[in-house]
């Protein structure tokens, strides 16, 4: 990668036309995010609804705009997308060697039988996914490992809590069942809470940060918008995790560079 050029800025994407905020931008690929309640990519959208469709329409006429990754439709946050032939290999090789490093915020139901502290440090397990689920095995799954940073009650409810986690892979549904087999499954979580709301309205998960490398620069970036009026207020605690733990990580690319 030392051959690459450093990005370069340019008007490639219609901003009117999206309506999704952009946070990164080069010929080769934006970093937008994503509304919860928004599906990353549809099989048919004649409406043009998907975060996708809404990219394409603001692309230049011959702009093939392309995913390497997906958030599910409840989930909101950072989401990456290719522009060209290139960047689309190029961000999948990365993936797959697993170069990027992505965090996620949740609103969790506290475990009833055990401390909040608990649930901080790695967690490792394996996960098989079986049709829109995934299960925990004991064999013949793939390992899963996610890392919970920082935990702290929610501002508004005392049964509640914010977790900031880290995922070491990425694997289907892989908070959402991790999170579960610890005893903390997300707040109305339909899948994995037994207790969940039929109305689904305060399931939240946030991929809130992202580690990667464009596709023309010499080195990793992290994408992060540290106010966003959308995200859900959290305790002092957890943001001071967050900020810490940015900090740390940003100084330790700029030595590296």
């Amino acid at each position: 990668m030392d051959g690459r050029r450093q990005p370069r800025l340019g008007p490639r994407v219609d901003r009117n036309l999206p309506r999704l905020p952009i946070l990164f931008e080069t010929e080769h690929e934006l970093v937008v995010v994503k509304p919860s309640g928004v599906a990353t990519e549809l099989t048919s959208d004649p409406r043009g609804t998907s975060l996708l469709s809404r990219v394409r329409s603001a692309v230049p006429s011959g702009g093939t705009p392309r995913l390497p990754h997906r958030l599910d439709r409840v989930t909101r946050g950072l989401v990456v997308v290719a522009l060209s032939n290139e960047a689309i290999r190029f961000h999948n090789a990365q993936i797959e060697e697993g170069a990027w490093a992505k965090l996620y915020l949740a609103r969790i139901r506290r475990p009833r039988e055990a401390a909040l502290d608990t649930l901080l440090g790695s967690h490792r397990l394996h996960l098989r996914r079986r049709g829109g689920r995934a299960e925990v095995v004991r064999s013949g799954g793939k390992r899963a490992i996610t890392e919970v940073l920082s935990v702290a009650p929610t501002l508004d409810r005392e049964t509640e809590a914010h977790v900031l986690l880290r995922l070491r892979t990425g694997r289907y549904h892989q908070i959402r069942a991790t999170m579960a087999s610890l005893g903390a499954p997300l707040v109305d979580d339909w899948l994995y809470d037994p207790d969940a709301a039929r109305d689904r309205r305060r399931f939240y998960l946030e991929h809130i940060a992202l580690r990667f490398t464009p596709y023309d620069a010499a080195a990793p970036r992290w994408i992060h918008r540290r106010d966003d009026a959308n995200r859900e207020p959290v305790d002092p605690a957890v943001r001071a995790a967050l900020d810490r733990y940015m900090n740390e990580r940003e100084a330790e690319d700029a030595e590296e560079r």
